[in-house]
């Protein structure tokens, strides 16, 4: 005999991990046995509720679709790319899944796809950079061409009317470059001179593509790499925005482009003379 619960126990809402719609068909759609969905796709929306749960603690709302309603990887890409997107609110992350398979869709969720910001100094194409950053990279890093037959460097040859001398070296006129007060944008230099030296302190700005991939690649989704990536990129932002205001500055024609790289090598220049009168008076109060 059958007999009536008083208190009939409650249901799951519907929603994530909500299998009813999969598991009890409509009779008037499904008259078919139950149809699951795969278990790739359980899996993979098993972890990325957890990490909706890591990344997003204080809040409510997760991933609240069903997975009976992702059709195919597209979809599963799709749910994965709204997730990407509400970390990209809190620091970059590349929030689009351009490879549409379930082993590059799954990587995304156990590692951060992070996008560092830092410039690789190994670059063959530095010349597709905006100036000053070419500029610098050639100034601090070229190579004397010994067999040139004028003796020229590198750089020489391809900032001839930009010319510094030879001794002078960007990284160490940071401080120097501060304390000149430089105006708008050309503020920014002495954080562009520390990214390019990878010195500023700050993950973001100090890390290029390809020195994440050697380094073993993107930092794993954890509470404190979560946390830690947040403050970083706090702290960059602000530097990343005045670096690129720079950047972008008389960036329209080739005579733009040389003014700025004139008022860049003065710049440098003025840096080089208060290091040098510096030293002077260093060395004159020794000698008194």
């Amino acid at each position: 005999m059958s007999t009536v619960t008083a208190n009939p126990p409650a249901l799951p809402a519907p929603g994530f991990l909500d299998l009813r719609p999969t598991l009890r068909p409509g009779a008037e759609t499904a008259p078919v046995g139950p149809r699951l969905p795969p278990l790739d796709y359980l899996l993979l929306a098993a972890r990325l509720s957890k990490l909706y749960a890591l990344v997003f603690p204080d809040e409510s709302a997760g991933l609240d679709e069903a997975v009976s309603a992702w059709a195919n990887e597209e979809d599963v890409a799709e749910a994965v790319g709204r997730f990407l997107a509400r970390v990209g609110q809190m620091f970059p992350v590349y929030e689009e899944v351009w490879e549409v398979d379930l082993e590059s869709i799954e990587w995304r969720l156990y590692e951060i796809p992070v996008v560092p910001l830092g410039y690789d100094e190994w670059h063959d194409e530095w010349e597709a950079f905006k100036e000053p950053a070419p500029y610098l990279l050639y100034l601090s890093y070229a190579r004397h061409d010994d067999d040139a037959a004028d003796g020229r460097s590198e750089f020489a040859a391809l900032y001839p009317d930009h010319l510094v001398p030879r001794h002078l070296e960007p990284h160490r006129l940071v401080a120097r470059l501060r304390a000149l007060a430089l105006p708008e944008p050309l503020d920014a230099l002495p954080d562009l001179i520390e990214m390019l030296a990878h010195h500023t302190g700050n993950w973001w700005l100090d890390t290029g593509e390809m020195a994440l991939a050697e380094s073993g690649g993107h930092p794993p989704w954890t509470t404190e790499n979560v946390a830690w990536l947040a403050a970083e990129w706090l702290a960059a932002q602000p530097v990343a925005e005045r670096v690129q205001r720079l950047l972008d500055w008389q960036e329209g024609t080739p005579a733009e482009v040389a003014d700025k790289l004139m008022a860049v090598r003065e710049a440098l220049l003025s840096g080089e003379r208060e290091r040098e009168e510096e030293e002077e008076e260093e060395k004159e109060g020794q000698d008194g």
